[in-house]
């Protein structure tokens, strides 16, 4: 696990599940994967009560939830929860690139296309490893869309769209885990950045539509990949009773 270093200012228990929620987003921290006290509390050099309290936060969150073997386990996205959210992420994001299309500046469009280079200087490498090109990947994703949303410039939109923040960057992080979905995915971004160029709304629209529907086929691939996986007894972090 990835090292936690504290900040003074901030307490120990919102740092712990500022952490924790980040590791499962990201999906360094897998669904169905098991968390105990005890084991974190040691890994983080802290007592267990605010990993306690972070347990109990990401509980009420929707990220975790309790085993009666102790701990907390990593909850998994349902088919039902990635559909639902996705096809409401496909209407923000088509009205998105609409106005992005008008409010695009050249600035805006040199900083895509060094992100579409990076991007595919990343998947055509042979010298970096698999997990860094995910994460990697993943950064550069999160990047060209929230440039996007930034060039809509419609404040209420991008409140909508910050309120599925967690879930959106949750799929979007299982979809990156399938090779297969690099190509498609960096296609479909090059697409809009063309159209944002030549402001053409209507085709640009119809890419997003388009890509959101191949990132809901992806995520939903890792969906089942994932549960299957927990139902042999999964990416489970530990063994043994502990009192959650």
């Amino acid at each position: 696990m990835n090292r936690l270093v504290f900040k003074p200012y901030r307490s120990i228990s919102d740092q712990v599940f500022e952490f924790l929620k980040e590791r499962i987003v990201t999906s360094d921290i897998r669904p169905g994967s098991r968390l105990l006290q005890a084991k974190l509390a040691e890994e983080l050099q802290v007592s267990r009560m605010p990993i306690r309290e972070a347990f109990h936060r990401l509980q009420q969150a929707g990220f975790v939830e309790r085993v009666p073997q102790g701990g907390v386990r990593v909850s998994p996205l349902s088919a039902q929860t990635i559909n639902e959210v996705l096809g409401i992420r496909g209407i923000l994001e088509a009205y998105a690139i609409e106005l992005a299309c008008d409010g695009i500046t050249p600035d805006d469009l040199m900083e895509l296309k060094l992100i579409l280079r990076r991007a595919r200087e990343l998947t055509d490498s042979t010298s970096v490893d698999r997990e860094t090109k995910i994460k990697k990947l993943f950064e550069l994703n999160t990047r060209l869309h929230d440039l996007i949303y930034r060039a809509t410039g419609n404040a209420h939109l991008i409140k909508l769209i910050g309120d599925l923040k967690d879930l959106v960057l949750r799929m979007r992080a299982m979809s990156v885990r399938k090779d297969s979905s690099w190509l498609q995915t960096w296609q479909d971004h090059g697409q809009l950045v063309d159209c944002l160029e030549r402001r053409d709304k209507e085709e640009a629209v119809r890419i997003m539509k388009a890509h959101i529907a191949n990132a809901a086929y992806f995520t939903l691939l890792t969906a089942e990949q994932d549960e299957g996986e927990a139902s042999q007894g999964g990416p489970g972090e530990a063994d043994g009773r502990d009192d959650g």
